[in-house]
């Protein structure tokens, strides 16, 4: 099997960046043979064995139809049994646009669709409407979660859908730890300050909680002056830490006693798997994706609704007699090594390919 892959970028390697390296590299390893045209930005050195090139876009929107035209000649130029596959609608629809009229299809592996993504990216609302252009559409979606496949099919009724996690190498197995000292109990988030992280709702949970409780925030973006702001307005100051972007969070993991995770649309949750490998629960909202990682392969507790209350409720469980334990730590180790574990996505890849 010969498969060429178009991806929006592959640099830096967070979130699905990641994904699509580990991908890339674990369906090498089972023997299919792998290519790449990348969008935007370089390739990292670790895939420097791998047959990749770029196409040195810029970041803008206005990529998607600048791809066009070089993306057509380098897909013109590929044998007709290596099959195409689009990372994202950042790379369905220029891959769509460029191989039509052609007679040739392409597989859409889709991280990003969902609800809430829709209900507040105009960009995303705006592409999935391109992708459903009945000449634009791939014989084939591959969804990173139940989620992202559901809405598809409900976009796209008719549009054959298979779901197929993201990959995660195994890690060794680390086990849980009790809340270090209750008369400070340690917060965390880490995700950038974008409004579908929903980072508001952590801090309006915070002013619910006694004050011996106290959140550190790792990142930037676009809302960190709300977020500063809104921090002011709650009275939080002296129990709120800006970090801004940090190169790497494993300290800050070992450090602390819970990691909440209010985002409201999350494409797989890479962060929470990392909270996961190093022995620390999860706080998060009842959100397509994230029901499918807590607490199946992540250790930690849902909250009861959406509301900054409810989620105060999961973490008050999180620190007190609900805390999980080595047994339950255990079991969603053995998940993630079976069923994230790269040889064992890359297998359902080719057969949902073949």
């Amino acid at each position: 099997m010969r498969l060429h892959f178009v991806l929006p970028q592959l640099d830096p390697l967070y979130g699905m960046e990641l994904a699509a390296a580990l991908l890339l590299r674990g369906l090498h390893d089972q023997g299919v043979e792998v290519s790449a045209t990348v969008l935007s930005g370089k390739v990292p050195p670790t895939l420097g064995d791998l047959a990749i090139d770029t196409l040195g876009l810029g970041t803008r929107i206005t990529r998607l139809a600048e791809a066009v035209p070089p993306l057509r000649r380098r897909l013109h130029r590929l044998p007709a049994e290596v099959r195409i596959v689009a990372s994202g609608l950042w790379g369905s629809v220029p891959v769509g646009t460029a191989l039509a009229g052609t007679g040739r299809d392409y597989v859409a592996w889709e991280h990003s669709l969902l609800p809430e993504r829709l209900r507040i990216d105009r960009r995303v609302r705006t592409l999935a409407r391109l992708a459903r252009v009945r000449g634009l559409r791939p014989s084939l979606v591959v969804a990173v979660s139940e989620g992202v496949a559901r809405t598809v099919r409900g976009l796209a009724p008719g549009q054959p859908v298979v779901t197929i996690t993201n990959p995660m190498p195994p890690r060794a197995f680390v086990a849980p730890r009790p809340v270090a000292d209750r008369r400070r109990i340690r917060l965390l988030t880490t995700a950038a300050f974008r409004p579908y992280k929903n980072h508001s709702c952590a801090l309006e949970a915070l002013a619910l909680l006694p004050p011996n409780h106290h959140l550190t925030l790792a990142g930037n973006g676009e809302e960190r002056d709300l977020l500063h702001e809104r921090t002011r307005q709650l009275g939080l100051t002296d129990r709120v830490t800006f970090l801004g972007r940090v190169p790497g969070v494993a300290r800050l993991l070992a450090e602390s006693d819970v990691l909440v995770h209010p985002s409201r649309a999350e494409t797989f949750g890479f962060s929470l798997v990392e909270a996961a490998e190093a022995g620390l629960p999860v706080a998060a909202l009842p959100v397509p994706a994230l029901d499918e990682m807590i607490p199946t392969f992540v250790p930690g507790a849902l909250a009861a609704d959406t509301s900054p209350a409810a989620l105060a409720q999961a973490i008050v469980t999180l620190t007190g007699e609900g805390r999980p334990g080595v047994a339950d730590f255990e079991k969603a180790w053995h998940a993630r090594c079976t069923e994230l574990d790269p040889a064992t996505v890359s297998a359902r890849w080719v057969e949902a390919l073949t």
